[in-house]
This record gives structure tokens, C-alpha cells and sequence, in this order.
């Protein structure tokens, strides 16, 4: 009885795609922890602010930035960039973090994620990473895909309007974007905050995490293709 012949080459091969889909079995199909995040922003505020908040607002209104995904991914994070006129005020307390589906601005789309409470210190690019704080056991998670557009917006509960003590959202002190900053007043509803005066881009920020592909997958697929090209070498 004859049996058909194997070189060692393609024994080696073998066993190193049997070794390989080993690993991919073993490991989980969860995406890596570690993908890279990319902090979304249109201001050019410094680290600790520069003391130019924009007080102009009543309780209801709100300022927004808008923000064009660069890849696919979940929006995991928001800051807003909170300061005073001469600086050391207490913490403020205002009503909500809204994310939106972008809409035609300055009008945006549906909400997508609410953030209720936050509670933002003077002079400080406060980050968010949950949707219950203080009790931060629900993780901000929002996808998004490469080339959607979301807005993020601060929902003001105490009003700084015409209060040189205040405090407020920073704006940046170089220009402001065309299509990049809208406000929600009272009343009227949302409009660009171009025609109403405002000079600089709000310090409204998103942070997105990139989905990879799981590695699992990956280890999977080039087992499979090594395993096909020791096949056709028999």
C-alpha cells in the first residue's frame, strides 16, 4: 500500500496553521481594548482655558459644536471646556450633555444620548465617559460610522446671561468655522451662532474609539489562507 508523500516544508506548514487556529479559537471575538482614540475638536483653547467664557445664555438654552466622524467607531467621551471671567468659581451644575444625529445645521437630527447632570469645574476641559454620573456605571457608547455627522451640545440649567461673574462654555480666541457652532435660544429655536455674534468656536469636544477588527477574525482568515495554499502544494 502506497501513501502520499509530505515533505517536511509542508509539515511545518501544517503545523504552524494548526497552531494558529488554536489561538484564534482561544482568544474571544471581543474588539481590542487598546484601539486608539481620537479626541474630536474645533477650538484651539489651551490647556486651562484662557478665561473667555461666552455669558449669554438662559436656562433651556444650549451651545453646540459639530463633528464629522473620521472613522467607524463609538463616541466613548465629551468635554466641555468650562471657564469665568477672573477664574476660581465653585462648580456648576447644569442640565444635560445632548448628542445628536446630525440634522441640516444648525438644526440637529434626533437625540441619541443624554448625559443628565453635569457638573463642571471652572478653568477645566471637563470629561465625560457615562451616562449616570455621579454614579458612572453606564458607559457612553454611541456609533458612529466613517463620515457621519453628530452634534454635541450643553444644555444650560443656570443662566449666565449679562452675569460677568459666571461662568460658561469657552470659546476659542483665533476665529470661529462657518457650519461649526449653532445655539438653542429662547425663543426661536436653534440657529448659527455666526449672525448672533458669536467670534470663536465653542469648547464642545467628542472622543471616538475606532472599532478593529476583532483579532480572533484576523488569525482566523490567514489560517484559513495558509491552510489553502499547503493544500494546492500537495
Amino acid at each position: 500500500m502506497s501513501y502520499p508523500r509530505v515533505d517536511r516544508a509542508s509539515k511545518r506548514c501544517q503545523q504552524f496553521v494548526m497552531s494558529l487556529l488554536v489561538v484564534a479559537i482561544i482568544l474571544p471575538p471581543a474588539h481590542s481594548a487598546n484601539a486608539a482614540e481620537i479626541l474630536l475638536r474645533n477650538d484651539t483653547i489651551p490647556a486651562g482655558g484662557t478665561n473667555n467664557p461666552l455669558l449669554a445664555f438662559l436656562q433651556g438654552e444650549q451651545t453646540a459644536t459639530w463633528h464629522t466622524a473620521p472613522v467607524t467607531g463609538n463616541i466613548v467621551g465629551v468635554q466641555v471646556q468650562w471657564d469665568s471671567l477672573f477664574g476660581g468659581n465653585p462648580a456648576s451644575l447644569e442640565m444635560f450633555v445632548n448628542i445628536y444625529a446630525g440634522g441640516t445645521f444648525p438644526t440637529p437630527g434626533p437625540l441619541l444620548a443624554q448625559i443628565p447632570g453635569p457638573l463642571l469645574n471652572d478653568a477645566s476641559a471637563n470629561e465625560m465617559r457615562h451616562l449616570d454620573p455621579p454614579t458612572n456605571a453606564v458607559p457612553l457608547l454611541v456609533p458612529v460610522t466613517a463620515g457621519q455627522t453628530f452634534v454635541v451640545a450643553l444644555e444650560y440649567q443656570n443662566t449666565n446671561s449679562g452675569n460677568q461673574f459666571g461662568s460658561g462654555v469657552e470659546i476659542d480666541q483665533d476665529g470661529i468655522q462657518a457650519g461649526a457652532n449653532s445655539v438653542f435660544v429662547l425663543p426661536g429655536g436653534w440657529a448659527d451662532a455666526i449672525p448672533l455674534g458669536v467670534t470663536g468656536d465653542f469648547g464642545i469636544r467628542a472622543i471616538v474609539q475606532q472599532i478593529p477588527e476583532p483579532i480572533s477574525s484576523t488569525l482566523l482568515s490567514f489560517g484559513l489562507a495558509l491552510s489553502l495554499l499547503v493544500f494546492r502544494q500537495r
